[in-house]
């Protein structure tokens, strides 16, 4: 009797053991499951202390700490080299600080520029479409971006080409005007088309010497925050609407050597809109020149429509210490293709940088003149030339 007393005690212990084992079990999957998909180590710590602080956090640096490094450490070598001088008086720091500030105000106006052939619209170089005058090719072929260009010039074999343009003119005045006073002749300028009177500014610019081209916006890729305005690219806008919006892009009136594309949703979904609008402004004979800065516009097949991406994207980051990087980067660029081209917004502190850089060319010099002056190696082998001569149809 006792005997099988003992036998029914054990069985209904291991009875309920696998109940508790398999309670416990089913508890632990339910918990794991109603918990959220944590971001981080410190939201899992801040969920299980119910979000009250925890006493000590040790985190790691970011793997983007370390595969920019090189970049971080230039950074800083930059800001050491303004670092302030304790024995300095309160006039002596007010003057260092103002001589450190970028203006285009400071910049030197250069005289003595040639004019471009074309100041005004070749009125063969011109059609209607929807009620809206933009470029276009004429009867006889003469295309835009080769009539409205400046001419060649011819650059030594020893010397490698570089070619800048800077974007988003028009939107401040006074500051285009300073700036196509200012820059070397050979510096492109692309006008937004919200500019106020760009008709204006665009023949200054062209008096100057420089090469006029329209910045084409496309759709703002944080478009539930910000717009980049009634005249982008849109990726719910029918064709015809697209076209419209790039007419009126294009209908300053002024002579435009093609299309600067700025940075914008350029993804797979958007590139057969993207692709429609650059063959029918290629139709009209204009240049493509690539400016987003990312790889989206190279992924669109625009062949037969002359074309050209820019080498270095000068945007977002305008510290003097990452400029100057990009800088030099592009040099290494035009000694491994023969040429670079860099595009960069209007900010001051990298119109300053770029001037800068750019007086630092050796002046150009044939072989010839490099044996009569006993010079064996020229030191900057740098030449300032327009996009147009960049680029090849």
């Amino acid at each position: 009797m006792a005997k099988t007393l003992k036998q029914k005690f054990l069985i209904l212990g291991i009875a309920i053991g696998i109940i508790l084992f398999v309670v416990g079990v089913g508890y632990y999957f339910a918990k794991q499951k109603s918990e959220p998909e944590f971001a981080s180590k410190i939201d899992r710590i801040m969920f299980e202390r119910k979000n009250k602080s925890p006493k000590y956090i040790i985190t790691l640096p970011d793997k983007f700490f370390y595969s920019r490094k090189e970049e971080f450490l230039n950074a800083e070598d930059s800001k050491r080299e303004t670092l302030p001088n304790k024995s300095e008086s309160y006039e002596q720091k007010r003057q260092r600080l103002m001589r450190e500030i970028p203006h285009i105000g400071k910049l030197k106006k250069i005289e003595g520029k040639q004019p471009l052939p074309q100041i005004e619209s070749d009125k063969d170089l011109e059609t209607v479409i929807d009620g809206i005058t933009v470029p276009a090719e004429s009867e006889n072929g003469k295309k835009p971006w080769i009539e409205y260009s400046r001419p060649l010039q011819q650059v030594q074999p020893n010397f490698y080409k570089v070619a800048i343009i800077i974007n988003g003119m028009g939107l401040n005045q006074r500051m285009s005007e300073e700036l196509i006073n200012k820059l070397p002749s050979e510096i492109g300028l692309a006008f937004s088309p919200y500019g106020r009177d760009n008709k204006k500014v665009i023949a200054q610019a062209r008096q100057q010497g420089h090469e006029t081209y329209t910045d084409l916006l496309l759709p703002s890729k944080d478009f539930l925050k910000s717009d980049s305005g009634p005249l982008s690219l849109s990726i719910t806008a029918s064709l015809e609407e697209n076209k419209k919006r790039l007419y009126k892009t294009l209908s300053a009136g002024m002579p435009t050597g093609g299309l600067v594309i700025n940075n914008g949703m350029a993804g797979e979904d958007s590139r057969p809109r993207i692709k429609e609008i650059l063959q029918t402004a290629g139709k009209l004979g204009l240049l493509m020149i690539d400016a987003t800065g990312e790889d989206d516009i190279s992924k669109i097949d625009i062949s037969g429509i002359p074309h050209r991406k820019a080498d270095i994207v000068i945007k977002d980051d305008y510290r003097p210490g990452s400029i100057r990087r990009q800088l030099k980067e592009a040099e290494f660029i035009a000694q491994e293709k023969g040429s670079v081209l860099i595009v960069s917004g209007m900010k001051a502190s990298a119109i300053k940088e770029i001037v800068e850089w750019v007086n630092t060319f050796s002046p150009q010099l044939s072989y010839q003149q490099m044996k009569e002056q006993g010079i064996d190696e020229i030191e900057r082998p740098f030449a300032l030339v327009p996009i147009s001569s960049t680029v090849t149809e």
